[in-house]
């Protein structure tokens, strides 16, 4: 029973937010400095591990996720209230709004991501509720149907190119992301003989949710309301963070017939080091989630071929936010990987079987 609670650290982060929020001042800023040093460092220190997938406690593994959700959501709510109140200052406003966004783009996100690709109606609906929080609804769409079947391409928006900055990566996924995800769904209306402008299409649909979080926000003050933006520019930045990292250079090749070569473990970057899997819920065996996308993040696997990072993801992600020092490091390493035969495990580039109805 204690084997699944590895996976819950996220809680232990998230729960600096109003610890440093009761410190006050500067303290509000604690969850910013505390939570990437910590896993950093302690990737170091705990080392690595390939690890068997968990086979006992599966509801307590899959709760973590849904029960992490729902726990953003309230710090998020009553980070807000906070916000609301005269009482706090605008220095812990900041940092109530980059600690929020930071747990949420981290954790939140990751267990948003688990959840979209859940077999489950209630889990797809839970993780579409936080994406609802921070604006970025059309991700579902886009990561499920669109970068699963094209990642480490260049056609896949959400896939970082070698050489390319971070942030102007960041600003391309999102506008890509979004562009692919309307036009999938227009494609899958028109399948189904309906108009694309209509209320059976989901993108409308989330732009609608998503208006009337934001309006609810507004209608509390502009306090609120530059909180809540905030916290949700701040959550997509990270989420496009992972995105440029996990398949930062590594292009599929072109075959003869103008068909991409099959997805292979070599496609992805992936970390073995407990700390950054403990801490996010598995991030770092990216291959393995690409080779098996439904699969429980508990149950993912370190898959033979796979390149590593020279750190666990949060080193990773300090590293992509100096840009001069991130293709110091990685773009040899790129390089080395791009050098090598074409052979080893490679297996289908195949979206989740979640439905698209």
């Amino acid at each position: 029973m204690l084997r699944p609670l590895r996976f819950a650290l996220p809680f232990l982060f998230l729960a600096t937010v109003p610890l440093g929020f009761a410190l006050g001042g500067v303290g509000s800023f604690l969850t910013l400095a505390l939570m990437p040093l910590a896993i950093a460092s302690l990737d170091g220190v705990l080392g690595a591990a390939a690890g068997a997938p968990g086979a006992r406690h599966e509801g307590v593994y899959r709760l973590l996720p849904r029960l992490y959700i729902l726990a953003q959501l309230g710090v998020c709510v009553w980070a807000a209230l906070q916000v609301m109140s005269p009482a706090t200052s605008t220095l812990e406003m900041v940092g109530l709004t980059l600690s929020v966004g930071l747990t949420a783009g981290v954790f939140g996100m990751l267990a948003a991501h688990e959840m979209v690709h859940s077999a489950s109606a209630a889990d797809r609906a839970l993780g579409l509720g936080f994406l609802a929080g921070v604006g970025y609804m059309q991700f579902r769409i886009a990561h499920v149907h669109g970068h699963h079947t094209r990642a480490a391409t260049r056609e896949d928006p959400a896939s970082g190119r070698r050489g390319e900055n971070a942030y102007l990566f960041a600003l391309r996924s999102v506008a890509g992301q979004t562009r692919e995800a309307w036009t999938f769904e227009a494609e899958r209306l028109r399948r189904k003989g309906l108009g694309v402008w209509s209320m059976r299409n989901r993108m409308l649909c989330y732009a609608l949710v998503e208006l009337i979080v934001l309006a609810g926000a507004a209608s509390l003050g502009p306090r609120v309301l530059a909180f809540f933006v905030g916290q949700a520019v701040i959550a997509v930045f990270m989420l496009e963070l992972f995105n440029y990292i996990a398949h930062y250079g590594l292009e599929r090749r072109l075959e003869a017939d103008g068909s991409f070569e099959r997805l292979a473990a070599r496609h992805s970057w992936n970390s073995a080091r407990r700390m950054n899997n403990w801490s996010l819920f598995n991030m770092g065996r990216h291959a393995d989630h690409h080779r098996s996308p439904m699969q429980s993040f508990h149950r993912l696997e370190a898959v033979e071929g796979s390149p590593e990072l020279p750190t666990g993801y949060a080193g990773a992600i300090l590293m992509a936010l100096a840009p001069p020092l991130w293709r110091h490091v990685m773009d040899p390493r790129v390089a080395h990987w791009e050098n090598l035969p074409r052979q080893g495990l490679a297996f289908a580039a195949k979206a989740s079987q979640i439905s698209a109805k």
